[in-house]
């Protein structure tokens, strides 16, 4: 992929989630300073599309990423966010200290409270995993039926199952934040997206998971994580 077809793709992503909206070429072309026409910035949204990295529901109408579109834009965040220096300023030490100490329940909701998203929490030689934030979860959700809600909520009440089956392959492979667009080994809903990483405590390891909508703010995410990562040092 050449530079500004990345610039592009980048772009519609950050301006699909920002808005939740269809993203056109003359958004685009108005938002950012691309160096191109509006023309042009259209045949690369036509290439994108092509490629599956974009869709597009209606001939006329703008463009949302797809899972292929969300990896791409996520595999680039990642690489700034961990290139990058300590990043954000706040109470995230707070967080890290609780997590360091090993209080779960406390460090769970209010990381929950700050990244607005669910927020999961589990020791290694726990089976129990520590849960916050499912209000905020389905108020983020971009869900169409009964059936995309209920799958969710399935998600959200075998989260601890799920996590203790593949318990040693969370703890043991994980050295950077994992995303996971659509499902991944925790959940089944094609309409959530997943973020964990594992932790070094005290007494051993721990998983925190963040998980929320496609449309979730994957740059603060995991700026979130690698402050937390920097603080446990």
């Amino acid at each position: 992929m050449n530079l500004r077809s990345k610039s592009v793709l980048e772009a519609a992503v950050k301006e699909y989630i920002r808005s939740g909206k269809p993203v056109s070429s003359r958004l685009l072309e108005k938002a950012y300073d691309f160096g191109a026409k509006e023309a042009t910035i259209r045949n690369e949204l036509n290439l994108l599309t092509q490629e599956g990295f974009l869709s597009q529901l209606h001939t006329s109408g703008g463009r949302v990423p797809t899972d292929k579109g969300y990896q791409m834009f996520v595999a680039s965040t990642l690489e700034n966010v961990v290139e990058s220096k300590k990043i954000l300023e706040g109470h995230y030490g707070m967080l890290a200290g609780d997590l360091r100490a090993g209080k779960l329940k406390e460090f769970v909701g209010a990381f929950s409270d700050e990244m607005k998203l669910l927020g999961v929490s589990k020791k290694e030689k726990e089976k129990e995993a520590h849960k916050s934030g499912l209000k905020e979860l389905i108020e983020h959700l971009d869900v169409a039926t009964k059936k995309e809600m209920s799958e969710v909520v399935s998600d959200f009440e075998l989260l601890d199952r799920r996590i203790e089956e593949v318990r040693e392959k969370i703890f043991n492979t994980l050295r950077l934040p994992q995303v996971f667009i659509g499902k991944s080994p925790i959940t089944k809903s094609k309409n959530l997206s997943v973020v964990m990483d594992s932790f070094n405590i005290k007494d051993g390891k721990v998983l925190v998971a963040v998980i929320g909508p496609k449309r979730m703010d994957y740059d603060k995410t995991l700026k979130v994580f690698k402050n937390l990562k920097d603080e446990l040092k």
